[in-house]
């Protein structure tokens, strides 16, 4: 009859509707502000001792290459070496912040405290990069860490600020992407043990790109 077709009709757009208005909702942040602020005591707290590790690294221009990473405190040391041993370049960084960039192959010394000049990635500091690497935020003293309403957490340093992206039980880094007006650099991060990530893939927005993946970490007190 009229009336049941008309009936119908009248359902028809109310399910439409209603598919319309659930579409067009944001979804619900992954982690409550609770569970927030407990992946970020988790992740902030000091590292267990002096990192010491050894990667494999592979960039577009060659592969079998390594990194090496030596730290005290809050100076280290960064260096990339040909399989047979030979470094290509090393840099350093003291506990005030300055570093230099030695290129073994020109035979130069460059002043640098960031990624830029090891990876040719990006401007990530050299002390809040070790911290990635060991299973925590890279968020150093003096950054600010600002949950965002997607369940990630926004940090900003001296000259830079990113998007960091977690996953939990246990909580760890997942991505890191740089926060600016035009597209950065980005890392992506997997194969934890625990929180400490076992690969590392780097890239910029001109997509050149560098892949770590972890060979040994030691600690040292």
């Amino acid at each position: 009859t009229g009336n049941s077709l008309m009936r119908i009709g009248l359902t028809a757009v109310a399910v439409i509707a209603t598919a319309g208005l659930y579409g067009c909702r944001t979804s619900a942040p992954e982690f409550a502000p609770a569970e927030l602020e407990s992946a970020r005591s988790q992740l902030t707290i000091p590292l267990q001792g002096d990192p010491a590790a050894l990667y494999r690294l592979r960039v577009p221009t060659a592969g079998g290459l390594r990194l090496a990473v030596l730290t005290s405190g809050s100076a280290g040391r960064m260096t990339i070496s040909e399989s047979m041993g030979s470094a290509i370049s090393v840099t350093a960084w003291s506990a005030g912040g300055g570093g230099l960039f030695y290129d073994m192959r020109e035979g130069c010394r460059l002043e640098s405290a960031d990624l830029s000049r090891v990876l040719g990635i990006g401007a990530m500091p050299l002390p809040q990069a070790v911290l990635l690497l060991g299973g925590r935020l890279p968020a150093a003293a003096g950054d600010t860490v600002t949950p965002t309403e997607d369940s990630h957490f926004l940090i900003r340093g001296e000259g830079w600020a990113a998007d960091v992206r977690l996953a939990s039980e246990p909580w760890r880094v997942m991505t890191v992407h740089e926060v600016g007006e035009k597209p950065g650099w980005s890392i992506v991060l997997g194969n934890h043990t625990g929180s400490v990530p076992g690969s590392i893939r780097l890239k910029t927005s001109n997509r050149r790109w560098a892949e770590l993946e972890l060979i040994r970490l030691e600690w040292h007190e």
